[in-house]
């Protein structure tokens, strides 16, 4: 997708009591079943507030700056984003109908500090779980407004935990899935970028959690794969040097050759002759 120049920025609204100052969170504005169009173009911007969204309806993506990818977005899915950060999302083809919270404050802050509270996607169901704390923001009374905080912190600490808990059960199942598709595509030169989206993790956390996961590096990992496919290939004794150079994704026999001499210290060749040749009858 395009990227449009600039970042437009989203300010603050007015209206802040004594009660929110006093409280140390203020919902400064919410929305309830807000239609937005769909989007070609990525236009950047940042809120001076947090903002939590939630997609209760249609299709949507979105986009972070810090990224720099498009993600497809899902029904019950949400998006945290805190106050400068860099982001868009929008409509899928179709309109992304949402229910929204924006609030500030210091309580706000230090979750943000705590990691309560972080920028990007997040699960949050298929229940509208945002409309009763809406509802009571919307009556400017003392106490609906103490209620909706308070509420709005119950949500913003649910969500916390079951992101946490259920981000573990995503990266192990992703992780399982690539290790899988690597094996089954070895013809494929992985990216380590590549590998980190597929997780939807960052590059240097993929790397941490890569190795130690399996002992070494990704491509560490898919050169072993690679060599031990050929080992494979080698023993049907049909398949020429080359045609298994091709199907592992080398550009040429000689690529491949060398690069198994170095893994093996044999060449193929000499590997097929050595291990898989049935012994010479006497």
């Amino acid at each position: 997708m395009d990227v449009k120049k600039g970042c437009r920025i989203i300010s603050l609204s007015q209206g802040r009591q004594k009660i929110h100052e006093n409280y140390g969170l203020w919902i400064c504005r919410t929305l309830q079943k807000a239609v937005f169009g769909p989007r070609e173009k990525i236009h950047p911007r940042s809120f001076e507030f947090f903002c939590l969204s939630h997609m209760i309806g249609g299709k949507g993506w979105y986009w972070s700056q810090k990224t720099g990818t498009v993600k497809i977005l899902e029904e019950g899915q949400g998006i945290i984003s805190s106050p400068g950060f860099v982001q868009f999302y929008s409509g899928n083809k179709e309109n992304y109908i949402e229910d929204s919270i924006c609030f500030t404050g210091v309580i706000a802050q230090n979750l943000f500090r705590s990691g309560i509270i972080r920028d990007g996607i997040i699960n949050i169901g298929k229940g509208r779980r945002l409309l009763p704390i809406i509802d009571s923001a919307a009556d400017p009374a003392m106490d609906s407004q103490i209620r909706a905080n308070q509420s709005l912190l119950n949500l913003l600490t649910d969500l916390y935990f079951e992101n946490r808990n259920k981000g573990k059960e995503n990266i192990e199942s992703a992780f399982e899935t690539l290790l899988r598709s690597i094996s089954e595509e070895p013809g494929k030169w992985w990216t380590v970028k590549e590998m980190a989206e597929w997780c939807n993790l960052s590059i240097n956390h993929f790397r941490r959690l890569f190795l130690a996961r399996t002992g070494l590096n990704p491509k560490g990992y898919v050169d072993n794969l690679k060599i031990n496919k050929a080992l494979e290939f080698l023993s049907d004794n049909d398949a020429s040097i080359s045609e298994i150079a091709g199907r592992l994704g080398y550009l040429d026999q000689y690529h491949f050759s060398r690069r198994f001499k170095e893994i093996t210290g044999f060449s193929p060749l000499r590997y097929r002759l050595e291990f898989l040749q049935p012994p010479a009858k006497h």
